[in-house]
């Protein structure tokens, strides 16, 4: 399942945020960003940050991987047989023993190669 949401950003706060920039105090607005769900039933998520913070794509990755964490609890998956891609948003299986055993089988019948000493 991949886990499909909209992501809405507006001004929060406009010019609320005080911080310095070369020793000079700078007002910039507050973004809210909201991640609603569409195709699964979990909690809207909100996350604030500062207009033109240095480090905005980091945190809006760090939370929005959070938030997937969290949908990923909510939606009550097993951790131990499932996990969640957080680049692709899709709730994946882990390899059953048997895949696993599969995967060993056609490991073992392949043709060994030697290498050559050089």
């Amino acid at each position: 399942m991949i886990l499909e949401f909209e992501k809405i950003q507006k001004v929060y706060a406009h010019k609320d945020c005080e911080h310095i920039i070369n020793s000079i105090i700078v007002f910039d607005d507050l973004i809210e960003t909201k991640y609603v769900p569409t195709n699964f039933s979990g909690e809207t998520k909100y996350f604030y940050l500062r207009d033109k913070h240095v480090e905005w794509d980091t945190k809006q990755k760090e939370a929005l991987q959070k938030y997937l964490h969290e949908w990923f609890d909510e939606l009550g998956y097993d951790s131990t047989n499932y996990f969640i891609d957080t680049d692709t948003a899709e709730i994946k299986q882990f390899c059953s023993e048997a895949d696993v055993n599969k995967i060993l089988t056609v490991n073992e019948d392949a043709e060994s190669t030697s290498t050559e000493e050089i």
